[in-house]
This record gives C-alpha cells, structure tokens and sequence, in this order.
C-alpha cells in the first residue's frame, strides 16, 4: 500500500469546513439571541413602532429558525471527526461520513474533501 497525500489533504479541508460550520452555527446563535432581544426591547418601549402582523411574522420567523445553529455545530463535529480519521487513515466510512457532512457545512472543501477521500480507499485499514 503507498502512502499518498490525499487522505492529508481530505483531513484538512474536513476539518478546515467543519472548524467553518461550527463557527457559522455559533454566530447565528448569537444573532438571533440580539434580534430575540432587540425585537423585545424595542416593543416594550414603543409597542407602536412596528404593526402586529410584522411581529407575528418575524417571532414565527425565528422559532422556525431555532433548530438551525445546533444542527451547524452537530454538522462541525461530524466533520471535524472525520477529518481526524482521515488523519489518521483509520476508518474510511467514517472519514467518507466527515466528508459528506463537511459538503453540508461548507461546500467549497466539502466536495473536493468527498472526491478525496473516496479516491484514497485504498489507504484506509
């Protein structure tokens, strides 16, 4: 078996994109915790500033939108443990299962990383 760079490079872009996605879901949470809140304050202060109809659309906005920084950072750390697999050239599905989900999380390096890493099977125990 040759040892080859592609399950080195498949790593780092696994962990680069998860390392991406767990920063983007972080940073929406906190997003919409301001709005959360700026939505609250400035209704308590000025309850006619904005009409009912906004308000209703904009809470159902983002409860809808609750679940989506958990599944961002679910999505980092699949990858970033796909990546170390990878890394290390141990389990190929679980380096091909950080591949796929680091194609969720940031598809610039995730499809190159799935190419890779599905290239390089032959390395793998």
């Amino acid at each position: 078996m040759k040892l080859t760079w592609k399950p080195i490079m498949a790593s780092i872009l696994d962990i680069m994109a998860g390392a991406i996605g767990m920063v983007s879901g972080i940073a929406f949470a906190m997003l919409k915790l301001f709005f959360d809140t700026v939505n609250k304050e400035v209704l308590r202060f000025n309850p006619q500033i904005i009409q009912p109809a906004m308000i209703k659309w904009v809470e159902n906005m983002f409860s809808t939108l609750f679940a989506v920084p958990f599944v961002l950072v679910f999505i980092g750390i699949v990858s970033i443990i796909g990546g170390v697999y990878a890394l290390q050239r141990r389990i190929w599905v679980f380096a091909l299962a950080g591949a796929i989900s680091s194609c969720i999380a940031f598809p610039f390096f995730g499809i190159p990383s799935v190419i890779i890493t599905s290239l390089a099977k032959d390395e793998f125990n």
